[in-house]
């Protein structure tokens, strides 16, 4: 399987991207600059990011349909061929609760790996990692 993105995306670098208000949003801007799309997500993390910004005012869920049709955006199937490892994934700690979308970009980094991740949720996808052959993480400064 190949692919030509860039980088591997989360919900809070795009929720951040498409929403100035959005504390981030100087960083994402940033690193689009800097890693330049196409960008690598799942389905789990287009719903997660259609849902949060559908709620800004004025909404702004539009932005992440544009991206996608512009291709700046791929978003991979991963169901249900790759259910079992996303609950796997979602099981996998016992103290840290591992959202859907999170498992499913979890796994996804595993089927591309020498993509960079870009997140704003450094606290979880730090931990995520631990055990995995080396991931660059690319998170907002602390």
């Amino acid at each position: 399987m190949t692919t030509d993105a860039r980088a591997l995306v989360d919900t809070g670098f795009l929720a951040a991207l498409c929403d100035d208000r959005d504390s981030h949003h100087a960083w994402a801007r940033t690193q689009a600059k800097i890693y330049r799309g196409p960008w690598l997500t799942c389905e789990a993390c287009v719903s997660e990011i259609a849902h949060l910004l559908s709620y800004a005012l004025p909404p702004r869920s539009h932005q992440i349909y544009h991206m996608l049709s512009e291709g700046l955006v791929l978003s991979q199937h991963l169901l249900p061929e790759q259910l079992s490892r996303v609950l796997a994934e979602t099981n996998r700690y016992r103290s840290r609760h591992v959202d859907f979308a999170d498992a499913c970009l979890v796994i996804l980094s595993d089927q591309f790996p020498r993509l960079p991740v870009i997140t704003t949720d450094a606290s979880d996808f730090t931990v995520y990692f631990r055990g995995r052959t080396a991931r660059t993480l690319v998170m907002p400064p602390q």
